[in-house]
């Protein structure tokens, strides 16, 4: 039996919307009231049978503990990553940001599987016959690690390229603030950059964007085990309160295509070349969506 459940720590102030907890979610009633609709949702069992259910700051540090690993603060060892983004400290420790789980821990791809239902089809992973377009859209198609400690994140954004993103948690809490695309009038992007200028989101300068003051924000608290379709063009940031693993996939099917195709475009240096590179991603889309 599938439910629906909106938890006390979720909270909506923007057109009734609430972020929802369900499981047991077929695909197809996911196709229909989230993926196309482009509505958040968090799936409680997503990746239950997945091993990476049972990744701990401990466990890695016991697995891999002479490891090196690039952070935001340069390398490091894995077990002096692993207490620093343990100890009890308010400063923000190191942060592995983003690195796909081939290359940081090739011996645990079977971990993240199988896939779930929710992220296929994935049409950034394949072969484009375009040297550049295979680059970059199979740079995005590998699973993402995230491993940090207690953190705000200063940067409120959108996605790159105009993908969904499938967010697990896998150890620890985290706390998204959302905001729905028809907020964007007041969070001032940063002219055609997917950032705002906002850099915190409950101390905003109100004097400097006075705007800010009407946008309204959907929070939610995703907990371990759980996982989150974050669609494009929702604004997002995060706050840790704890130490943190999460993995990330990037998805770009029917959905959102032409999304992944304008922003491509938009932010190529070659405006001619981008025309011909859209015109070909148009053809591939249509293709993909007529065999799947």
């Amino acid at each position: 039996m599938e439910t629906s459940v909106t938890p006390n720590n979720t909270t909506s102030n923007t057109n009734d919307i609430v972020i929802e907890r369900r499981s047991n979610l077929s695909y197809e009633e996911f196709k229909s009231k989230y993926l196309f609709p482009r509505k958040p949702v968090i799936i409680t069992d997503a990746t239950a049978k997945w091993k990476a259910s049972n990744w701990t700051p401990q466990w890695f540090k016991e697995t891999y503990p002479d490891k090196m690993v690039s952070t935001d603060q340069g390398e490091m060892r894995m077990d002096e990553f692993i207490d620093a983004i343990t100890e009890n400290s308010d400063r923000p420790g190191p942060f592995l940001r983003e690195q796909p789980l081939k290359d940081v821990f090739p011996d645990l791809i079977d971990n993240v599987e199988p896939t779930p239902s929710y992220v296929l089809p994935n049409w950034l992973g394949g072969n484009y016959f375009v040297g550049r377009i295979n680059e970059r859209l199979n740079r995005e198609s590998f699973i993402e690690v995230n491993f940090c400690g207690r953190r705000i994140f200063p940067y409120l954004h959108v996605d790159d390229l105009g993908v969904h993103a499938f967010i697990t948690q896998h150890y620890g809490d985290k706390e998204f603030i959302v905001y729905p695309p028809d907020q964007e009038p007041y969070l001032y992007r940063v002219n055609e950059d997917r950032f705002s200028q906002i850099k915190d989101v409950d101390n905003p300068d109100l004097e400097k964007f006075p705007l800010f003051a009407k946008a309204k924000a959907i929070r939610v608290v995703l907990h371990a085990g759980e996982s989150v379709f974050m669609p494009c063009g929702w604004w997002h940031t995060t706050k840790v309160p704890g130490t943190s693993l999460s993995t990330v996939i990037s998805v770009s099917n029917s959905s959102n295509w032409n999304e992944l195709i304008g922003y491509l475009e938009k932010n190529s240096n070659h405006p001619k070349l981008a025309s011909l590179f859209s015109l070909y991603l148009k053809g591939f889309g249509f293709l993909k969506s007529r065999l799947s």
